[in-house]
């Protein structure tokens, strides 16, 4: 009883004087410093965490951020996320003018509450509490107070004092109180958040407190909100969740949790054992009884997902995949991997982080929030192949560059070992084109165009593939953006199942190709696919300028001009090297009535620093400015 009053009056404490740290919530207290590339300004944040149990803890947040305009608007949504392992309790939401007064408290019924769940998501028992205020007169303010209660642990939140770029942070605290059994791992990144701990013989007090942030822009080209804003990671070390206990220390520990849920999940019926043998009986290779099961297995099953309960962790049994033909990530890794195993092939079931904004980008800190994906790794004995499971088009041995380059958890029986998933290199990613072009005395042209795109350039048409003509037709004309462009033919294929490598063809007119001046027509060259890459950085950037893959691109336009006119004039040719990449463009006229265009880039992937934007500035304009440049043909 004495434990549950300490803990109530703590609480009690905690709100009382953080609510009250202060009480006038007029916009123009806010220091002009912090209005600067700011869309909010969060005037007072806190979040406590309080651990009372293994698989039990509870999380309170007191929240009250100014709206400066209405891009900001976002930041004053409330979204409350739970599940049947969570419940919300003593929602409070207050808004306030714009010098601070009181206009209205909200009333609970004005709080939806619905299932979270997405298309393609088949069982889900996750729900958010959602709600957004219906106030437009800048600035106003908002405050939130919650506590939701949990019956598992298995990870917490990361902190974000500024929650997102363009929003300010007068002030933020982060509590964490826990018994002493059981441990904390933390560790914060970009920023000099104090922290300070105090600890008596049954409890441990951690609290980290941000003032006075100004606003990080959301610029283009950047790292990882992760990698950018202040942030504290948390992970609990002893864990729990629906009976799974574990140890998250280490990442060996981390995949001996993981193991568990994957122990027995691997058994199939005997006619699938029989199909798959007598499927790769005469295959000669290794290599190709892979590929073989994986086509089969793309075949075979569909993506959904499964996030319910333990589910959200534990995947379906490989009978349930092999019955009803559908998985998530856990489950069709898990049932790729029993299919291989049938045929004695070993591989591991991998824990990744996916896409730019999930990533394992810190080896020597175990967390689960780094990670929110499976795939499969197959060591053979002169190559290992990666396996993306989820998707039923992706050619064999191709992950994307979502999954590329980056640090995968391979579990096993001892647990769980980080290892480099593939490296797709900027000489492998790769656009190759041929466009001949026919032009007219009237400005319009013909035109013939052939293109390759290979590895992650792959992804920029690989949708394309599946979808119908008239949405190939459509995404394209949008994607061009040339004046009067129109097909008269249009093929995208992935012509080798086996390879990422996708080709478009194209054949079509563009009405307005060349422009008349007299006795002269003046053309701009059309590539069609552009550069990759910006026309230039902003003089008031300030974040680095990132590039997570790099590429290589060659485009060859071979010009056939009318038969009463000659080249007068074509630009000069242009070299460029700098430390984004390399660049030229020349013009070579082949025979009468011939001009051959050709244009190749070639860009480093890299984070570069502020240092480099002139030189990488002057690369991007020059490039860019050069390709308005026009050729010049005479009448004869």
């Amino acid at each position: 009883m004495m434990k549950r009053f300490t803990y109530a009056l703590f609480v009690f404490l905690f709100f009382h004087i953080s609510s009250n740290a202060q009480s006038n919530w007029d916009s123009d207290l806010i220091p002009d410093s912090l209005k600067e590339d700011a869309n909010a300004v969060i005037r007072h944040s806190s979040t406590q965490y309080v651990r009372t149990g293994l698989s039990t803890y509870e999380k309170s947040i007191h929240y009250i951020v100014t709206i400066l305009n209405e891009s900001g608007e976002s930041t004053a949504e409330l979204r409350i996320y739970y599940d049947r392992n969570s419940s919300v309790d003593d929602i409070s939401i207050r808004l306030y003018n714009q010098q601070g007064e009181s206009i209205r408290k909200v009333k609970s019924k004005e709080v939806a509450d619905y299932a979270y769940s997405n298309s393609y998501t088949l069982f889900t028992d996750s729900r958010i509490k959602h709600y957004t205020p219906a106030y437009s007169h800048y600035p106003y303010t908002v405050e939130y107070s919650y506590t939701t209660k949990h019956k598992s642990v298995v990870s917490f939140s990361d902190w974000y004092p500024t929650d997102w770029f363009d929003t300010a942070v007068e002030f933020a605290e982060l509590s964490y109180s826990t018994p002493v059994d059981f441990d904390l791992k933390y560790q914060a990144f970009n920023t000099e958040i104090e922290y300070s701990s105090t600890n008596d013989e049954k409890t441990i007090h951690h609290v980290w407190q941000a003032k006075n942030l100004q606003a990080i822009p959301n610029e283009s080209y950047t790292l990882s909100y992760q990698q950018l804003l202040p942030v504290v990671m948390l992970s609990p070390v002893q864990i729990s969740f629906e009976g799974y206990e574990g140890n998250f220390e280490t990442w060996q520990s981390m995949g001996q949790w993981v193991a568990q849920l994957i122990q027995g999940r691997d058994q199939l019926p005997q006619e699938r054992l029989a199909e798959i043998t007598n499927l790769t009986d005469t295959i000669t290779t290794p290599k190709l009884k892979v590929k073989a099961l994986y086509e089969y297995m793309q075949a075979k099953t569909r993506y959904v997902n499964v996030a319910l309960g333990i589910g959200g962790f534990q995947p379906l049994t490989a009978l349930e995949v092999d019955e009803k033909g559908y998985g998530d990530c856990k489950a069709l890794s898990n049932y790729m991997k029993s299919l291989l195993q049938g045929i004695g092939i070993h591989s591991y079931y991998t824990v990744i982080g996916n896409g730019k904004y999930r990533e394992i980008k810190y080896p020597d800190y175990s967390s689960l929030n780094q990670t929110n994906h499976i795939i499969l790794c197959v060591p053979l004995e002169k190559d290992t192949i990666w396996l993306e499971c989820t998707n039923q088009n992706y050619p064999f041995g191709y992950i994307g560059a979502s999954n590329a380059n980056r640090f995968g958890l391979l579990i096993d029986e001892q647990g769980g070992t980080l290892v480099k998933t593939t490296n797709y290199l900027p000489s492998e990613n790769t656009r190759n084109s041929t466009i001949a072009v026919v032009l007219q005395e009237t400005g319009e042209a013909r035109f013939n165009s052939q293109t390759r795109f290979k590895n992650y350039l792959f992804e920029s048409v690989f949708s394309l593939v599946h979808s119908s003509a008239e949405e190939q037709k459509k995404m394209l004309l949008k994607a061009f953006s040339i004046d009067g462009l129109s097909f008269t033919n249009l093929e995208i294929a992935n012509p080798e199942k086996s390879l990422p490598l996708a080709t478009v063809s194209m054949e079509g007119t563009i009405s307005r190709y060349s422009q008349k001046a007299g006795s002269r027509l003046l053309v701009k060259p059309h590539f069609l696919f552009e550069n990759l890459f910006p026309s230039r950085l902003d003089q008031d950037r300030k974040a680095s300028f990132f590039l997570a893959n790099g590429y290589t691109t060659n485009d060859t336009i071979q010009f056939e001009i009318p038969t009463d006119y000659t080249i007068e004039f074509t630009p000069k040719d242009l070299t460029l090297e700098s430390t984004l990449g390399n660049y030229s463009l020349s013009y070579e006229v082949t025979e009468e009535n011939k001009l051959r265009i050709i244009r190749s880039t070639f860009i480093k992937p890299g984070n570069y620093e502020p240092a480099l934007f002139p030189e990488i500035d002057l690369f991007l304009r020059t490039c860019s400015g050069k390709e308005e440049d026009k050729v010049v043909l005479k009448k004869i």
